[in-house]
């Protein structure tokens, strides 16, 4: 009975079964086959995504949708869902962005993953060796895959990579089918365009990674040594061995470099950025941000052009420095082209016969320039063999070719070929340094007739264009301060100005006049600064100094000799500020000393110039960070109480307690600059007509 009651139940089940089945299908349909896509994770073929929907990944890892970026172009990208900053790790149409909102998404009749807006449209995919049942699905790896009704992959955006390069992706290439799959940076932080900077596989098959720009390199991973590159010791440290999986694999067809983490909760990426510099992060949840654990290059030396060829490098001062016998190609010593033989290898035996200088505490040459094909310049390490120094020695002064060579203690002979790169100058105490003998002319050493004649040539010159000049100035400067008498002091050169002396103003300061012999100063003067030094603390108002501008001229941002900053405001002469303005700022910001105040420091009145200096707020104006388009997630709640906390008592002695009381009347975001620790000030308090009481 119990059996029978059983099998009853069963037979109900299954009679009920196709009908719920048919009623999901249903559902399921018209969700998915509307010609519309919401939450889901795949796009089927007649189906669009607009502009406001999205591709989710099965576990809410990833999404793909439609984004700008700082402006009104659109682009179709991938970014990270799982992490509060939204990284993007691929753009689709990186080299033509859509605009408006009717950008669509769609798969085409036939099997092409395309974008349109009604006036263009923009292929994403290849073409698919099948048209029929193809869907787009959006994987938790961050991968981007076309499929046909097999579930065969006939397209992915692992293939296509940007700037981001993720755990399961292939970096390297593809020996049948000619396919590279590299990294190219972004034009800017707002413009995902392919950069300056590529990061690929050396394509000699050592397995190596160069960093390039153009076809010049700028890095090199050294080769692939079954765990790491010979080059980056960081992948072997503990922290990172224990965290990521790397591998290389290679065969006839494809030789590729990948990557993945043992802990799957563990989210990570790596990056190129606009800079050139390669960098593996990893998400801290606790802290809500990135991590860098390892950078490259590490340090100024180690890129390849950051002296150019025959210049020794050095790490401590971070500059170049042209070897013995070379003198520089471009505007900077050992950089611009590097350095250039003073006097040409003879190449020859007897009394012209070259000789070497000795190097010592030295990083070797990573290698020297020599031509691999008409695409790249590739480098190449020195050549090696077994020898005693001296036949290592006639090794190199044999071939005209040879440029400098080293003897180790293991009887090793290294020669350097054609223009050394990527000489480092240690330091003594350096355990690292070694020995380096670099080829030079004979003449260089002639300490007698030939060298010292040469120097006598470059010197006079060198003495006569520096000294006549200084005597000059020197005259001239004599005879301006005879003539302004005492009015020239170190208070007038505001690349001497200290910032924390004291400041004090009186109306004999401005006496209606711009003639500075009518000036005359009392016990505590309000600095007036020559214009000279006005422009060289701002590098002749530069524009990359420029900070902004406003209605009555433009601010310019300047630097001492201390290394404290300045803001310069240089009053336009067609503005509608004159001497009458000029005076009412100077005379009420000096008199109004208050934390919440900005800092007048003094002014410029030479050469018909109205200029303001005042102290610079690194952190710009308050509505940058409140209205901004990096806004988001800047200003936590106690930062936020402080700046409202500052602007009020700013206000409050501005109204109340001030010497000279008077009406803000202008107290909008704009009008409050931030100090380095985002400690409001309040400025413009004296525009428009001042109420006095």
């Amino acid at each position: 009975m119990a059996d029978s009651n059983i099998v009853k139940k069963n037979m109900a089940t299954m009679r009920k079964f196709p009908f719920i089945s048919l009623l999901v299908f249903s559902c399921f349909y018209l969700q998915v086959y509307n010609g519309r896509v919401s939450a889901t994770d795949t796009l089927f073929q007649g189906q669009n995504m607009t502009a406001s929907g999205q591709l989710t990944s099965y576990g809410n890892a990833f999404e793909l949708g439609f984004f700008s970026l700082g402006s009104t172009n659109v682009y179709l990208v991938i970014r990270m869902k799982n992490v509060a900053t939204k990284d993007i790790v691929w753009v689709a149409n990186r080299d033509l962005p859509f605009t408006g909102s009717s950008t669509i998404l769609t798969i085409n009749d036939d099997g092409c993953l395309v974008i349109a807006n009604g006036r263009a449209t923009y292929r994403v995919s290849d073409d698919p060796s099948s048209s029929q049942n193809v869907s787009a699905t959006l994987l938790d790896s961050g991968n981007l895959v076309l499929r046909d009704g097999n579930m065969d992959i006939l397209w992915q955006s692992f293939d296509y990579p940007s700037n981001t390069f993720l755990p399961g992706m292939k970096f390297g290439y593809n020996n049948k089918t000619g396919k590279v799959w590299s990294l190219t940076s972004w034009l800017d932080q707002a413009d995902p365009n392919k950069g300056n900077f590529v990061l690929k596989m050396d394509p000699k098959k050592s397995n190596g990674v160069f960093l390039m720009r153009g076809t010049e390199i700028l890095w090199m991973s050294g080769p692939w040594n079954g765990y790491g590159f010979a080059f980056m010791p960081e992948m072997l440290s503990p922290y990172i061995f224990n965290y990521f999986n790397y591998s290389m694999y290679s065969d006839e067809n494809e030789t590729y470099f990948s990557y993945s983490v043992y802990n799957s909760s563990v989210i990570t990426r790596f990056i190129i950025d606009v800079t050139g510099h390669m960098r593996e992060l990893v998400w801290f949840e606790e802290s809500q941000q990135w991590m860098s654990i390892w950078s490259e290059p590490r340090q100024f030396c180690e890129v390849l052009n950051s002296c150019g060829p025959f210049s020794s490098c050095s790490e401590d001062t971070t500059s170049c420095r042209c070897l013995r016998g070379f003198y520089p190609s471009g505007k900077q010593q050992g950089q611009d082209g590097g350095c250039m033989r003073r006097v040409a290898l003879t190449c020859g035996n007897g009394d012209n016969r070259d000789m070497f200088f000795r190097m010592n505490d030295v990083r070797y040459p990573v290698s020297s320039t020599q031509k691999i094909n008409s695409s790249y310049n590739f480098p190449s390490g020195p050549q090696v063999s077994n020898s005693d120094a001296k036949a290592c020695r006639e090794a190199c002064l044999s071939n005209c070719t040879c440029s400098a060579y080293a003897y180790n203690t293991s009887g090793l002979c290294l020669r350097w070929y054609g223009d050394i790169l990527g000489l480092e100058q240690l330091s003594a105490k350096d355990p690292n340094g070694r020995t380096i003998f670099i080829k030079l002319a004979a003449s260089e050493f002639d300490n007698g007739r030939g060298a010292n004649w040469y120097l006598w040539i470059i010197s006079i010159p060198i003495v006569l264009l520096v000294f006549l000049p200084s005597s000059y100035i020197v005259i001239r400067r004599k005879k301006r301060f005879k003539k302004k008498g005492d009015r020239e002091d170190p208070s007038q050169d505001i690349l001497l100005f200290d910032m924390e002396m004291s400041i004090t103003t009186s109306s004999s300061d401005f006496s209606g006049s711009e003639n500075p012999r009518k000036r005359k100063r009392k016990d505590a003067p309000f600095p007036l600064f020559s214009f000279d030094s006005v422009s060289l603390a701002t590098d002749n108002f530069s524009s990359e100094n420029k900070l902004g501008e406003g209605g009555f001229g433009p601010v310019y941002k300047g630097k001492l000799l201390n290394g404290q900053e300045i803001a310069v405001k240089r009053l336009s002469k067609w503005s509608g500020q004159g001497l009458e303005e000029l005076k009412n700022e100077t005379m009420l910001i000096a008199k109004l000393q208050h934390r919440n105040l900005v800092r007048l420091l003094g002014c410029c009145l030479e050469q018909g110039e109205k200029i303001l200096i005042y102290e610079f707020m690194p952190n710009k104006s308050l509505d940058s960070f409140l209205f901004g388009s990096n806004s988001e997630g800047l200003l936590d709640w106690g930062t936020r109480v402080r700046i409202i906390e500052g602007i009020a008592q700013g206000l409050l002695y501005l109204h109340q307690f001030s010497r000279l009381r008077i009406i803000h009347r202008d107290p909008k975001a704009s009008n409050i600059l931030l100090d380095g620790e985002m400690n409001p000030q309040n400025i413009r308090f004296w525009v428009g007509k001042n109420v006095w009481w």
